[in-house]
């Protein structure tokens, strides 16, 4: 990229492309589309600062039903996560898990739901480990159902988003 962050190329027509987008002190961001006929894409990436108290999901990480074992199609986005924790050798994180379980009240801290979000959070963590991240600068907790961003979920997609690991 130039000192702006824009760059241009030829992409063949009806491609699918992803772009990932990586900057010190920023979290990274991952934008897929569809190449068309006579069209100049130009994209616009927003990346948020990478500040305590600051949370990101982790995209398209996406598990076996009630396993903390990944689905093949996610297994590119933990190399993304890396990447960041590389380019950014000071800040710490914490990796955190979440379930999907609306309308219920919030699971008790010994059952198996809440334990399988601390197994997912745990996951990541290990990945992490694995790649030379020092333990020091990170740390994995579960929330259980704590923090469901649809508590009432109807459709398949607002269940997906109480689902999810965060990086914070």
């Amino acid at each position: 990229t130039d000192s702006l962050g824009n760059f241009e190329t030829l992409l063949p027509l009806g491609a699918v492309v992803g772009i990932d987008v990586y900057a010190k002190d920023y979290f990274f961001e991952t934008k897929m589309f569809k190449v068309t006929p006579n069209a100049k894409n130009k994209l616009t990436i927003p990346l948020k600062k990478a500040a305590v108290g600051e949370k990101i999901d982790i995209k398209n990480l996406f598990f076996v039903g009630n396993q903390a074992i990944l689905l093949k199609r996610s297994l590119p986005e933990l190399p993304k996560l890396l990447k960041f924790m590389e380019l950014n050798d000071s800040i710490k994180v914490e990796i955190a898990g979440h379930i999907n379980r609306p309308n219920y009240p919030p699971v008790d801290e010994l059952s198996w739901d809440y334990k399988l979000s601390v197994r997912r959070a745990k996951m990541v963590y290990e990945f992490l480990l694995k790649n030379d991240i020092p333990e020091e600068r990170i740390s994995y907790k579960g929330y259980g159902n704590f923090h469901m961003r649809f508590p009432r979920a109807k459709s398949e997609k607002e269940q997906a988003q109480n689902r999810r690991v965060e990086i914070r």
